[in-house]
């Protein structure tokens, strides 16, 4: 389990750019799941999904994995670059111990990597739950939205499979309708529609 797997920041931030459609960032602010759960049954068709999506880290979350990979190259890494040397010059009566060390080193390094590359990526897996995360199809894609801090956030946009569009086309039109009246400012165009202009 990785350390401060619970851990949650005060504001939640998650990983996703909105496109070219009138998609809001936000369906609005809810007290209750009640609420909530009445305004997107009672406007849209969506259907309930669970959901692993990024969010962006706080600046907390960036300073322990400094802290914890600067903990390793100052404690760990020379530790076992020593054992590593030792072992070296007793090749030929350590070699069990050579491999051990290697090991041991190699563990402690990619892991300084992986935690500085994860620092650096700022992005971290949050799983969202089915029963207030919501994927609703507009102009050939879905946008997912998740009911968190008494807020309807987006949270992800993915193209809607070809093989899955005529099923959805009925409740596509719905959402199209209801959204492009709510929140439409320019009227968005499905990007196959774009390429063969």
């Amino acid at each position: 389990m990785k350390e401060n797997e619970f851990y949650r920041p005060a504001v939640i931030e998650f990983n996703v750019t909105n496109d070219d459609s009138c998609m809001p960032e936000s369906l609005g602010t809810f007290e209750t799941p009640e609420e909530m759960s009445k305004y997107v049954g009672g406007n849209l068709t969506v259907v309930n999904t669970a959901l692993t999506v990024m969010r962006h880290m706080d600046a907390k979350e960036k300073k322990d994995l400094q802290e914890r990979y600067s903990d390793i190259l100052e404690n760990l890494v020379p530790v076992y670059s020593t054992k590593l040397y030792e072992a070296e010059i007793g090749l030929a009566n350590a070699k069990k111990a050579l491999k051990d060390a290697e090991e041991r080193y190699n563990a402690e390094v990619a892991n300084v990597r992986d935690l500085a590359a994860e620092k650096k990526r700022g992005l971290r897996d949050m799983n969202l739950d089915e029963k207030y995360t919501f994927r609703i199809p507009y102009l050939g894609r879905y946008y997912f939205y998740t009911w968190i801090d008494k807020v309807l956030k987006l949270c992800l946009i993915r193209p809607i499979p070809e093989s899955e569009k005529q099923d959805l086309y009925n409740a596509m039109a719905d959402n199209e309708t209801w959204i492009d009246k709510n929140f439409n400012i320019k009227v968005a165009v499905e990007p196959e529609k774009k390429a063969k202009k």
